[in-house]
């Protein structure tokens, strides 16, 4: 089904649904119905997995607002498969052990043992149990052990058996086994792990297929099945974040193949050469601690990657050599310290999350305006004649600090970047107005580029929908409509030119971010896209990144508009809806009613996409200055629910995104006839930029 057609017929039957005076649980087994029997043509609608979400956590829409204390947790994941000393006992296992040592190995397994003899022989065994199709040579550095370590493993078949005269360390026995490695590759593993099938042929099949490798880790389980690490991220105060602690190792965010900060060393794969380049591990860091995220940020400053590869499973048990005691602890600390003064400067970069807030610009007169809705309309206009619809109801919403601004002023575009930046907020994302060569509210962008003025991070997102009399993006009394080609496009993008080329424009890579709000919308997106791009490439501005917004149901991948990546956008076509309040002031209200934690709830558990995907929170919805009597408004909207919203996504963002991916957005800095912006209003004054800054932590500009 063609995307245009989808969307609108998507668009009726919700209109149709929501019209339904029905309660909602009976609304909820229609949906079901409908979705469980024609699921095959709506699965790629946004609804269809809206619902898809709610029913497999068995919570119904009308519940799914409850604290989130009262949802009953998940059942545990299953425990892995583990080789058990049985009644043979630990000598009976080690006999069985063979092993084959090849004369040219690809991989040089190299497995450091202090003690812990019954760790070791299972960790063996499970190599033994569970062999590679690559070629491999075993290598056991016995740091000193005093329990049986040499007396089983010195003469195991096939095994090269090393041991230190003394008890080096850590660091040091791991760096000596890497010396007399035979390998291309140099496989690092703990002694307290137990691979699973498949282990080391995954985790070299990632230097084939990404030739930018520099280290590829697997994904590391707890023997009760819980994950230890999907990868991790390295802070800025020097901890590590292990990302997906104790969660269930099969949720579908942790079996994506992706760029990470770090792997642990308890499984951990590196070319030979480039490891001997790098010196090792670091011995500053002797006898442990650190040395592994060290050898990373070493990786990645040669311009090679970092590798987490699910499809390589662990069982980890973590730190069984060793207690964690007080030397333990002094000897973590004072190697943080190392650490964090050669690397401080290079994590306070990579550990930043730049948070974009959408900005309207229609508070200033326009003659177009004056036209269609009286002389001197602005957004004011509306914000300022709403009246509540129901007891309770936040209406009119009206500024603080900033008042009834007017765009076209200097220093209200200052003022509102210095609040922005205040609380952690790096950028605006400015909604341009282009209809077939006329611009509309395009002064306060323009005035932006050509005085400089305010030193702020922006890109641009061209509204491209007709303009309509309904505020609703569709075709209905249309005011001013879109008209393509190939020359407007052609048109469109050298009227951007000067923002592209700004030194504050935000880009990603190098390359100028570019959002189209309804790409669905355009006869050919992806011919549209390479214009853009060819007029780029040619003048010098190269490459674009050009993101989707999913709005109006649009869940597409962007790559089928020849974009590059797609931007969240709520509360569009994925909104909870609640019951109506049983305090109704309006008679001639028609509007909905749907529940902001519900529906936080929901975008918070969106499964990842097979894209780079950049998420968006919402502080409040309520378009009642726009639409009076058919407003859709969402209850229970408050500050808190949205810090907790976008505090999910700021963390989310930081473990799966890299580099300058680690971007995400806020809907929206200024909608105020939306009921949804961030500047300060007369009942909550700062308090949704002090949560945001409060989200953002220290991740924030």
């Amino acid at each position: 089904m063609p995307s245009r057609i989808r969307i609108l017929a998507g668009q009726c039957a919700r209109f149709l649904y929501r019209r339904l005076p029905l309660p909602l649980s009976v609304k909820w087994r229609i949906k079901s119905f409908l979705y469980r029997h024609l699921g095959a043509l709506l699965k790629s609608s946004a609804n269809y997995q809206q619902w898809l979400i709610q029913t497999a956590a068995t919570r119904p829409a009308t519940v799914q607002a409850a604290d989130p204390a009262t949802v009953p947790p998940p059942p545990p994941p299953i425990p892995p498969p583990m080789v058990e000393i049985g009644p043979e006992g630990i000598e009976g296992l080690t006999a069985r052990l063979r092993f084959i040592a090849p004369e040219e190995p690809l991989v040089s397994v190299i497995v450091p043992a202090f003690n812990q003899i019954e760790y070791t022989v299972r960790c063996l065994a499970s190599l033994h149990q569970h062999p590679p199709e690559v070629s491999y040579e075993l290598i056991v550095v016995d740091d000193a052990s005093s329990d049986a370590t040499e007396r089983l493993l010195s003469h195991m078949p096939g095994l090269r058996y090393l041991r230190n005269p003394e008890n080096l360390g850590f660091l040091r026995t791991a760096n000596r086994g890497a010396t007399q490695a035979r390998g291309h590759y140099l496989l690092f593993l703990n002694n307290d792990t137990q691979v699973l099938p498949g282990w080391l042929d995954r985790l070299v099949e990632v230097f084939t297929t990404h030739p930018d490798t520099g280290i590829v880790g697997a994904k590391l389980i707890y023997p009760s099945g819980h994950l230890q690490e999907a990868g991790a991220a390295l802070r800025r105060d020097g901890t590590v974040d292990l990302i997906g602690l104790n969660d269930d190792p099969a949720k579908p965010q942790y079996n994506i193949m992706r760029e990470v900060d770090h792997c642990s060393g308890a499984c951990l794969l590196i070319e030979t050469a480039l490891f001997r380049d790098l010196g090792g591990f670091d011995e500053i860091y002797a006898p442990a601690y650190f040395e592994d995220c060290d050898l990373s940020l070493r990786v990645r400053e040669r311009g090679r990657k970092i590798i987490y590869q699910p499809a390589a499973e662990a069982i980890h048990h973590l730190s069984v050599t060793t207690n964690r005691d007080g030397q333990k602890l002094r000897q973590i600390e004072h190697n943080r310290q190392i650490y964090l003064e050669r690397w401080g400067t290079v994590l306070q970069a990579l550990d930043q999350v730049r948070l974009i807030a959408f900005y309207l610009p229609q508070y200033h007169p326009i003659p177009e305006n004056d036209h269609w809705w009286g002389k001197g309309f602005t957004e004011w206009t509306n914000v300022t004649k709403a009246v509540p619809n129901f007891t309770g109801h936040h209406q009119p919403r009206l500024p603080a600090d900033l008042g009834f601004y007017d765009l076209r002023l200097p220093e209200v575009r200052e003022e509102q970047a210095d609040l922005a930046r205040r609380y952690g907020i790096y950028g605006f994302c400015y909604y341009y107005y282009w209809f077939a060569g006329k611009r509309l509210l395009n002064r306060p962008l323009d005035d932006v580029v050509q005085s400089g003025r305010p030193d702020f991070p922006f890109c641009v997102c061209w509204a491209n929908e007709n303009w309509s009399r309904r505020w609703d993006g569709l075709d209905a009394e249309i005011l001013i409509a879109q008209d393509h080609s190939d020359e407007d496009d052609l048109n469109f993008i050298k009227t951007l030119e000067p923002a592209l080329r700004d030194r504050r424009y935000i880009r990603m890579d190098g390359r100028p971010l570019l959002l189209v709000y309804r790409p669905s919308l355009l006869p050919d997106a992806a011919r549209t896209a390479e214009i853009w791009r060819r007029y780029c490439r040619e003048a010098g501005l190269g490459e674009l990144y050009l993101a989707t917004v999913q709005s109006f149901g649009n869940t597409d991948n962007p790559r089928g508009f020849g974009f590059d990546a797609a931007v969240e956008f709520p509360p569009h076509a994925m909104a909870v809806l609640a019951e109506q309040p049983a305090n109704l002031l309006n008679p001639d209200f028609q509007g909905r009613f749907y529940d902001y934690v519900a529906t936080a709830n929901f975008f918070m558990n969106r499964p990842p996409m097979p894209y780079p995907f950049f998420r968006t929170a919402m502080p409040s919805w309520d378009n009642t200055a726009r639409r009076q009597d058919a407003s859709d408004i969402f209850l229970n909207a408050e500050p808190e629910y949205y810090e907790r919203w976008l505090k999910h996504l700021v963390d989310e963002t930081r473990q799966f995104r890299q580099g300058d991916e680690r971007l995400l957005f806020v809907n929206a800095w200024n909608e105020w006839a939306e009921g949804n912006y961030l500047e300060p209003d007369r009942k909550f004054g700062h308090r949704y930029l002090e949560t945001t800054r409060n989200a953002l932590g220290s991740l924030g500009c």
